[in-house]
């Protein structure tokens, strides 16, 4: 007999994380269109933009992606003139992989045109931008766990691991939180700033 789902909408963590990834990548390859840069492809631009050179080994241990799939990028974005190797001053064997002035400007130029589309997407999300941002990196810092990637190589968000936030302290006297209330007590300071901080409260 046909077992019938009493739910006929499948959800999972990894079912979400499926759909967010490719409704990401959609908006981020609509956004690039015109400078022909695919969203996968800006990720490497932005990665190597904000942290400087890097060999291919470590961008495959920070992205996740396979040693090939970052192969193949690098000989597209090399053709391209945005990317050049040059000599890796901690191992001679191996070699860093940099923007050139070229990447530079491709990267800037995608900058601009995320920061554009960045309004909408912030109103759609509404007061709980922190919130959804720290939920992200938490899955980040999950998923690299269980695959067996590096640690991210910026800097965590305030609140991440578990310091004030924006500096600030909350004083309490009462009995000690456990670390599940102690986040939800954060969430809700980062959805008070979000909300205080949104277009809206400032009128």
């Amino acid at each position: 007999m046909q077992r019938i789902s009493s739910n006929p909408h499948p959800s999972s963590l990894l079912f979400d994380i499926w759909l967010v990834t490719h409704l990401t990548t959609n908006l981020l390859d609509e956004a690039l269109r015109d400078l022909a840069v695919t969203a996968d492809e800006f990720g490497l631009y932005s990665l190597l933009r904000e942290l400087g050179p890097a060999t291919p080994t470590q961008i495959s241990r920070w992205t996740g992606m396979a040693p090939t799939t970052v192969s193949g990028m690098v000989r597209r974005l090399t053709v391209r003139g945005h990317i050049a190797q040059m000599p890796n001053p901690r191992d001679a064997r191996s070699r860093l992989l940099g923007l050139t002035d070229e990447g530079h400007r491709v990267a800037n130029d995608g900058g601009g045109r995320l920061a554009a589309v960045m309004p909408k997407l912030l109103d759609a999300v509404g007061p709980h931008t922190s919130m959804a941002h720290v939920g992200l990196r938490r899955l980040d810092r999950a998923l690299r766990v269980v695959i067996g990637a590096a640690e991210r190589p910026d800097e965590p968000l305030p609140g991440e691991t578990g310091e004030a936030i924006d500096g600030g302290s909350v004083p309490y006297a009462g009995t000690p939180l456990t670390e599940t209330q102690r986040q939800e007590v954060q969430q809700f300071i980062r959805w008070i700033i979000d909300r205080d901080a949104s277009p809206a409260n400032r009128r």
